[in-house]
């Protein structure tokens, strides 16, 4: 093996191995010292003491400590027993082992002799000691398949060897598993108990084992860059791309858990599951992309959190930037956590204690998230207290916000949020929140001209509904008939000969809509298709292309509000200066009363046009202060 290049013998810009010139050696009258000639034995001498302090050698791939390892120069039946073996080649020395770019497929698990520290009867076939940095020459570039066959046992490909182990890194490479036993339990691609600063960067990990990758009482972990794509096959398998828990009552784990940082986690497969289950307290998560790919009307859960294994949920756990496609933060519980500023397309923020649940649920803030056909939604179980959590400043639209009911939920704040197109739910559903304050809801009860949906629906005891806003400003209009072309500049019907033909544009005759005109919803006898906007007078685009219809199609467009307010037997400390205006008028009433209701103070609310149904014994336009 060649010397390394030293920047104490070799001067840079120079071609290697090539001595620099010493000062003084040519052109000079009277040579330097350092110029003349020793004699032979006294340069032998000089290198054999100051080479090795001077001019280390690089070392070879299978001696020495320190030195980057070869995989593939080590013995083995397979890419699992090579690696094994450079990583005891290191001793108890920090190394590095590097596995060359190639396409390698594991020995039969049945083969794998590595015993796990956990008991659980997996076997393992690389256990990894402290201090280990093992890379490949990239995603795509290095690939390693594990193939586990019907009646194999559990097995786990990667696992910590110790207790506790540190400073453990595995990145560079794509590890396919491919799973076909019916057993299920303790079967991941990588297991870490008790870890402490492990680091998984770039990455692909691919398959249906049990879990992708499995991280128990773990401390300091950074997870990033990296892509994750399970595969749901069945019970068991493909169940969860990343695990993040507490599990022993007995280990101790450090404040932080982490970080899941800037990594692509993708769901494939006929069967919901969680993409990352979150039950470690001390968890940073953000900057990733959750995307599913499920059956209409699929919707994955990407982000699963709920009770640990000792009986408490996780805390301060923040859950920020990321993006959402087809997936939900959905089930379990956080306390003192914060759920915002992320991005969901077709997918909710449901918090729920499951059943079994315990500890109670408390200090969650959920802000300035915004939603796309999905809703937020806070509910808890009458075992446990769910409260004094916060929904604020989120954007929510052809979804809604609503709560459980005083049971199972308490002291609830819904503020500052807007909402648009709740579809077939109320704008804001709200039964046990003791402040609602400063919300904006439009045009809710979308799905036919027949709902009964609220903009505001309040239930319980409130200390403050005050400073919303309810806005109605469809359009009830059916004259003349529509048509589907093939683009705005088309005049031509398309016809629905074709069952696959399809558009998003849609044309009007004989009538006459108007640019700006603020309807979600084009019913017709072929069914209801979502609005995405008035183009002008005579043309409509829809969300998304839609079988043709022909000419000739009758539809109506209507406004949809029942009733702005709906209050259900609530008892309200203070109701004032809310505002609801429908300039086509309220289908029922401004406001609606049902069952006993009790306002202590009313004062500078507007609506446009006014009506109550119900008891009403005071009139909500009113300034009154009253005890009931």
């Amino acid at each position: 093996m060649p010397l390394a290049t030293n920047s104490l013998l070799f001067t840079t810009g120079r071609k290697s191995g090539v001595p620099a010139r010493p000062p003084n050696c040519s052109g000079a009258r009277r040579p330097s010292l350092h110029c003349i000639a020793p004699p032979k034995f006294f340069v032998w001498i000089l290198c054999a003491v100051a080479c090795p302090l001077l001019c280390p050698a690089q070392l070879t791939a299978r001696s020495g400590t320190g030195a980057t390892r070869a995989a593939t120069d080590f013995p083995g039946r397979s890419i699992v027993e090579q690696i094994q073996a450079a990583i005891r080649d290191c001793g108890p020395s920090p190394c590095e082992v590097f596995i060359p770019a190639g396409t390698y497929n594991s020995s039969p698990i049945s083969t794998w002799k590595n015993n796990p520290r956990d008991g659980n009867g997996a076997n393992v076939g690389i256990a990894l000691p402290s201090n280990v940095d093992l890379r490949g020459a990239g995603r795509g570039h290095t690939i390693i398949n594990v193939t586990r066959a019907a009646g194999d046992p559990p097995a786990i490909l990667f696992a910590n060897a110790n207790p506790s182990n540190r400073n453990l890194r595995l990145r560079d490479l794509s590890i396919t598993w491919t799973d076909s036993d019916r057993k299920y339990d303790w079967v991941t691609i990588f297991l870490c108990h008790g870890c402490e600063q492990l680091e998984l960067d770039h990455l692909s990990l691919e398959g249906n084992p049990n879990k992708l990758v499995n991280l128990l009482d773990c401390t300091g972990s950074n997870v990033h860059d990296n892509i994750f794509s399970l595969h749901t096959t069945g019970y068991g398998h493909g169940d969860n791309a990343l695990s993040v828990n507490r599990f022993d009552p007995a280990a101790r784990v450090g404040v932080a858990a982490g970080v899941v940082r800037d990594n692509q986690f993708i769901h494939n497969g006929d069967r919901v599951s969680s993409m990352l289950i979150v039950t470690q307290s001390g968890l940073d998560v953000h900057s990733n992309v959750f995307e599913a790919h499920l059956p209409p009307p699929g919707n994955a859960t990407a982000i699963e959190t709920g009770q640990d294994n000792l009986g408490r949920l996780a805390e301060n756990v923040k859950i920020a930037n990321n993006m959402f496609y087809g997936s939900s933060i959905a089930y379990g519980g956080l306390s003192n956590s914060d759920i915002s500023d992320n991005f969901l397309d077709h997918g909710d923020i449901y918090i729920a204690l499951q059943s079994g649940t315990t500890a109670s649920l408390s200090g969650l803030t959920i802000a300035g998230n915004e939603l796309h056909f999905g809703s937020i939604n806070v509910s808890g179980t009458e075992r446990a207290f769910t409260g004094r959590c916060v929904v604020t400043r989120n954007r929510v639209y052809d979804g809604n916000i609503r709560t459980g009911n005083s049971l199972v939920d308490h002291d609830l704040e819904v503020s500052y949020n807007l909402v648009r197109y709740s579809a077939n739910m109320s704008g804001i559903d709200c039964n046990a929140c003791s402040l609602i304050r400063g919300n904006i809801v439009r045009e809710i009860g979308q799905n036919a001209p027949r709902d009964v949906h609220p903009g505001y629906l309040i239930g319980g005891t409130v200390l403050d509904v005050s400073d919303n806003l309810y806005i109605d400003e469809q359009h009830e209009y059916d004259s003349g008939t529509i048509c589907s072309v093939a683009s705005p500049s088309s005049s031509t019907c398309l016809s629905s000969a074709n069952p696959r033909l399809k558009s998003r544009w849609i044309l009007l005759h004989d009538g006459e809509w108007a640019f700006g005109w603020c309807n979600r919803t084009l019913a017709t006898d072929r069914g209801n298709l979502l609005i995405h906007a008035f183009v002008s007078s005579s043309l409509l685009e829809l969300d998304d292309d839609a079988p043709a219809l022909p000419a000739g199609t009758r539809y109506h467009l209507f406004h949809t509000t029942f009733n702005a307010f709906e209050l259900n037997s609530a008892v309200i400390e203070r109701f004032a200066n809310n505002m609801a205006i429908a300039p086509g008028g309220f289908r029922h009433a401004a406001v609606q009363e049902d069952g006993t209701v009790h306002i202590h103070s009313i004062s500078g609310n507007v609506f446009r046009p006014y009506s109550c149904s119900g008891p009403c014994a005071v009139d909500y336009r009113s300034t009154v202060s009253t005890t009931e």
